[in-house]
């Protein structure tokens, strides 16, 4: 099977904790079969183009399984359309610009005038399309050009709109390292087609196996999928490549990677039940039972997605009527800080039940803080009942919100939501100075070592499984 990752990159970051070196890369997309990593330069990206440029092409002549990717900076004005130029005839296989970090407007003369270059060198163009609005403007832009533009980070929120950007013009295509809603995939492929998906990672700051199991875990065709990890790739490149003189040949056989799976048994501590949104599947019971046979779960434990963004009286009794279906599912109450009287009798009433065995509060929704009195006061009550508060905790300080309630109620068991999402650092350092906090790691952006380095700084005993089931596929969190 050929695997192909068109979303990597090399050099040292400001904000990061190492380097990422050749032999990062490659170690961490060797683990997971992956055969070729389409890599750019940081350098490139923040500093001076054609240095990083050039640096990237040694590293690439050196390792072969790395594939050059470019990058320029628009705002040079008069030197990038020359070095589109230069780095096409060497043989890069694509072009990445970066708008969302360098200030400068897709809807602007200077994409127009990248996107011209790129098409008159038959450069295919990579750049990301997750704010609102960005992949329409992409294709507003290039409409009248047929070069190969592939959207990156493509997350639930901007995904029907991609696939309609992709829709509308032919040889748009999207990497999938976000598609992680139950369903995404099989949604993307029969809107525009397998043969406009590709694989994309972020490696070496991220995972490649979420994407790789969405895809492996998927319900298409066989051929579909070796498309996506590699066919289509292999295909938009294939005349970069003849210029570089390589020829692209598989790994080794990767049939067993659908066996993949966490042995013993696996209860899944955070899950949703009802409609989101997005381009999904539905999740009742009946869902999510599917969901978590595939990923072999036994037990997950629910909150209302109505609960959470709209109506928790209501959406906690639309839960209750779900759980007497499924006897795979448990529940969370879902609490709001705000009406202290009605989440104490939701409570009151619900915890009559077996079936319900915790609370969630989604700070985010409520629109509060996880320190503020009324949350502290709702936090008093919970403490009462003996049982797990789930919170989610998503970004940085919000970890040490925690801390501060952990500390008021010592004895009350506390579930960082998320586990800080980007802030899982600090999420370990909170662990560390608690006993009463456990925390559970899934988010959209899977940092690699993520769980293994939690393991080491604070053992096995307070970090618990969780996938955001109902929201995501649990293929993208195992593993």
């Amino acid at each position: 099977m050929l695997i192909i990752d068109c979303d990597t990159y090399i050099g040292r970051q400001a904000a990061s904790f190492e380097e990422a070196t050749p032999e990062m890369l490659l170690g961490a997309e060797s683990a997971e079969g992956v055969s070729y990593a389409m890599a750019y330069s940081v350098k490139a990206r923040t500093y001076d183009a054609r240095c990083g440029n050039d640096e990237i092409l040694r590293i690439a002549q050196k390792y072969p399984r790395i594939l050059p990717v470019a990058s320029v900076d628009p705002r040079e004005h008069c030197r990038f359309e020359s070095e589109i130029a230069r780095v096409a005839n060497l043989g890069f296989v694509a072009l990445r610009v970066f708008p969302e970090l360098q200030g400068w407007q897709v809807d602007s003369l200077l994409f127009a005038r990248i996107v011209n270059a790129c098409a008159e060198h038959a450069m295919p163009l990579m750049l990301s399309a997750n704010a609102t609005g960005r992949a329409s403007e992409i294709v507003r832009v290039a409409k009248h050009t047929s070069n190969p533009i592939i959207l990156l980070n493509v997350n639930y929120n901007a995904l029907a709109e991609a696939l309609s950007a992709a829709a509308a013009r032919p040889n748009t295509f999207i990497s999938t390292q976000y598609f992680i809603t139950p369903g995404a995939l099989e949604i993307a492929a029969e809107s525009v087609g397998a043969d406009r998906l590709v694989l994309g990672t972020n490696c070496p700051d991220f995972s490649a196996r979420p994407p790789i199991n969405m895809i492996m875990l998927s319900e298409l065709s066989d051929e579909d999928k070796a498309n996506i990890l590699g066919g289509n790739l292999a295909r938009i490149i294939a005349p970069q490549v003849r210029k570089l003189g390589q020829t692209l040949v598989e790994s080794a056989d990767f049939s067993n990677y659908e066996k993949r799976r966490l042995r013993g048994p696996k209860i899944d501590a955070h899950g949703h039940i009802g409609p989101w949104p997005f381009p999904m599947t539905d999740c009742w019971a009946e869902d999510l039972e599917k969901l978590m046979r595939k990923c072999g779960i036994e037990r997950a434990i629910i909150s209302s997605t109505e609960a959470i963004v709209n109506d928790f009286i209501e959406g906690n009794a639309v839960l209750a009527r779900e759980l007497e279906k499924s006897d795979m599912l448990l529940g969370y109450v879902t609490v709001n800080p705000h009406q202290l009287e009605q989440s104490v009798q939701e409570m009151d009433k619900y915890f009559k039940s077996p079936r319900f065995v915790g609370v969630k509060l989604h700070p985010g929704y409520a629109g509060i803080s996880i320190d503020s009195e009324a949350v502290l006061r709702l936090a008093a009550e919970v403490a009462k009942r003996n049982v797990p508060f789930l919170i989610h905790t998503w970004g940085y300080s919000e970890p040490l919100k925690i801390l501060k309630l952990a500390e008021e109620y010592p004895e009350m068991p506390i579930i960082m939501g998320h586990g800080g999402a980007v802030a899982w650092r600090e999420a370990i350092d909170v662990l560390g100075k608690t006993r009463n906090v456990y925390t559970e790691l899934c988010t959209s952006q899977s940092h690699r070592n993520k769980v293994r380095e939690t393991i080491s700084a604070v053992g096995y005993d307070r970090i618990l499984f969780g996938t955001d089931l109902g929201l995501f596929d649990p293929a993208h969190v195992l593993g």
